[in-house]
C-alpha cells in the first residue's frame, strides 16, 4: 500500500519555477525538503498589503492619505462578505498514489474563489496556468470560478477563470510525480510530505 502524501500549490509553483532557472531549482529543492526560506522584500510587501486589506474587510478604517487607499477601497468593495483564509483538504488519486490537496483560500464567497496578489510588476495573464487555480477549484468542487485580484499599489487588475477553462489538477500531479521519480526525488518527497493516518 502506498503512502498518502500532502501537496500544496506553493510546492507545485516552486517546481514549475524550478524548471526554468538554476536558482529556481535550488529554491524548489529547499521547498521539497521543507526548509525555511527567509522572506524577500516582495514577499513582505505582499503580506503587508494583504494585512491592510483584511483589516479593512473586518471593519477597520484606512486613512485617505494612505499610499494604498484607492486600491484597498476598491478591492474591499469587491470582497466584502467573503470568508477569509479558508483552509481546506481533499484527497485525490493519481496512478494509484493518494495525494492530500491542502490549500488556504484567501477569499471565498457564493461559489467563487479570489486570491489576492501584490505585484509591483504586473502584466496581463501573469498567473495563467498557475497550479493554484486548478488546485483551489478542485478543493471547492461547487465553485464556479477563480479570480486573481492583483494590485501594483496604484491600480487593481483581475484575471478571471471560469471552471470550464481550467485544467484539472490531476495531470499536473501526474507530471510532478513522474519528474520526482525520474530524478530520484520521490523518496525525499515521501519522507518530508507523507501524511500519518
Amino acid at each position: 500500500m502506498r503512502s498518502k502524501v500532502r501537496i500544496t500549490q506553493s510546492l507545485l509553483t516552486a517546481w514549475e519555477y524550478g524548471l526554468k532557472t538554476e536558482e529556481g531549482y535550488d529554491d524548489f529543492l529547499k521547498a521539497l525538503n521543507r526548509e525555511k526560506k527567509a522572506p524577500t522584500k516582495a514577499m513582505l510587501d505582499g503580506v503587508r498589503f494583504e494585512n491592510v486589506l483584511n483589516a479593512v474587510l473586518k471593519g477597520g478604517e484606512i486613512p485617505q492619505d494612505h499610499e494604498w487607499y484607492s486600491v484597498i477601497t476598491e478591492m474591499a468593495a469587491e470582497l466584502n462578505g467573503a470568508q477569509q483564509q479558508v483552509t481546506l483538504f481533499k484527497e485525490t488519486e493519481v496512478d494509484g498514489q493518494t495525494f492530500l490537496l491542502h490549500g488556504v483560500l484567501d477569499y471565498l464567497r457564493e461559489g467563487h474563489i479570489w486570491d489576492c496578489k501584490y505585484s509591483k510588476h504586473y502584466h496581463l495573464n501573469k498567473y495563467l496556468g498557475a497550479p493554484q487555480c486548478s488546485m483551489y477549484l478542485s478543493l471547492v468542487p461547487e465553485a464556479r470560478g477563480f479570480t486573481y485580484i492583483v494590485s501594483d499599489g496604484k491600480w487593481v487588475y483581475r484575471e478571471r477563470y471560469p471552471r470550464e477553462i481550467v485544467e484539472p489538477i490531476e495531470p499536473k500531479l501526474r507530471h510532478f510525480a513522474q519528474f520526482l521519480r525520474r530524478f530520484g526525488l520521490w523518496e525525499t518527497y515521501q519522507e518530508k510530505w507523507s501524511v500519518i493516518n
